[in-house]
């Protein structure tokens, strides 16, 4: 049956797929969407759209249109009459909308958006007399916490390595007390770190992981330059080329055994509309998450191997220490002419570095049953088509 489906974030990398495959199954989607930088809604929906797929209208038997607001105002930016006009006729919300960013500068707009804006959109389901609302969360809502996480734990006294984590917990909060009280039949969904699709390696935006990944094709793009300049210089540094590679003695701070939870997008999704078809679902919460993480050394020696750079030294540090050797090494390379001061970019994941949980599905096993698909390796070969794909777009979002 055909669904109205209201959906948030839409021009995200997760919401973008989603809205992508409601319209594949015909449903009709409302967008919610800001204007931005003189780009109308419409026309940041529409560009997204065509990048997932050229020829969607001839593909996407589904239609759509567009609401031009925001989560953080009231009715999400529409008039009464809007809200009178759509009541009892939208089927399903699903809310994907939130920030991303790490930092405390950024815990202020943070909160607005990734906090009381899943309030106001959990109000404006309930003006809107709908009953199945699916919210999109984050695994990483466990923060520090050890071991096993299981997705019957809702509720955890642990610290948060940013305001991303802790706003999302505390959405999650919300999203149950507000569910409660309006009679909502919700399902909330933990994805990890969503990379681009396993087959193609596409993605709309290259962040999180791929920022990391990049460090070490910025550090080549800098070396090739600066080694042709002097090489004499740098060799006595112990950096060199030989033939297409490149030597760096560069320490770069990793604990040996920490994992980094990536899930490819197609994976993501998939899972997702599969445990929505379920009426099972209602009601609760699912890890999507990969049940054999990778180590984050091996996906940066990967990374080196992928632009032949080598002489890196994977550090196993203290965390307390690990951005003191960052800041160490790009003062004695400023010294030799190379700037590598983009290297600090890690800051925002540093913590990352150093442990995560493994994240249970034990639910998504029961609820999808015989249905049920652990996410693609993350292999070398995977792995080589993600990064291939970000650096063929020299690491620019298509998200507008």
């Amino acid at each position: 049956m055909k669904k109205t489906i209201l959906l948030t974030g839409g021009t995200g990398l997760l919401g973008s797929h989603l809205g992508y495959e409601f319209l594949k199954r015909g449903d009709h989607v409302i967008y919610l969407a800001r204007s931005q930088r003189f780009r109308p809604a419409a026309e940041r929906v529409t560009s997204v759209l065509q990048r997932m797929d050229p020829h969607v209208v001839q593909h996407c038997p589904g239609s759509f249109e567009i609401w031009e607001g925001d989560v953080t105002q009231l009715h999400l930016g529409q008039s009464p009459a809007t809200i009178d006009a759509w009541r009892g006729r939208i089927d399903e919300v699903w809310h994907s909308a939130a920030v991303l960013h790490f930092r405390d500068t950024y815990e202020e707009i943070t909160e607005a958006i990734n906090i009381n804006g899943t309030v106001k959109v959990l109000n404006t389901a309930r003006e809107l007399g709908v009953t199945r609302f699916h919210h999109i969360s984050t695994a990483y809502v466990s923060g520090t916490a050890p071991g096993v996480v299981l997705e019957t734990n809702h509720a955890h006294s642990y610290d948060f390595r940013n305001p991303y984590e802790r706003t999302k917990y505390d959405a999650e909060q919300e999203v149950r007390r507000k569910s409660a009280e309006y009679g909502l039949a919700t399902t909330i969904y933990r994805p990890a770190v969503i990379v681009g699709d396993s087959t193609t390696g596409r993605a709309l935006n290259f962040t999180g992981f791929y920022n990391i990944a990049k460090i070490f094709f910025l550090i080549r793009r800098v070396l090739q330059r600066r080694i042709h300049e002097n090489p004499e210089l740098y060799r006595k540094a112990g950096i060199y080329a030989d033939g297409d590679r490149l030597v760096f003695p560069l320490k770069f701070p990793c604990a040996p055994d920490s994992t980094i939870n990536l899930v490819p997008i197609d994976y993501v999704v998939r899972t997702m509309l599969e445990l929505a078809a379920s009426p099972e679902s209602a009601g609760q919460t699912y890890h999507i998450t990969n049940p054999h993480p990778p180590r984050i050394v091996e996906l940066m020696r990967e990374g080196c191997r992928m632009v032949k750079l080598e002489g890196i030294e994977f550090v196993n540090c203290s965390f307390s220490n690990a951005l003191q050797l960052i800041r160490q090494e790009i003062d004695d390379y400023a010294k030799l002419g190379l700037n590598i001061s983009f290297c600090m970019e890690i800051r925002e994941y540093i913590h990352y570095f150093f442990g995560e949980p493994l994240f249970d599905v034990s639910n998504v096993r029961h609820t999808l049953r015989h249905r049920f698909v652990e996410p693609p390796a993350i292999t070398p070969r995977l792995l080589h088509t993600l990064l291939s794909y970000a650096s063929s777009h020299q690491w620019r979002s298509a998200i507008p």
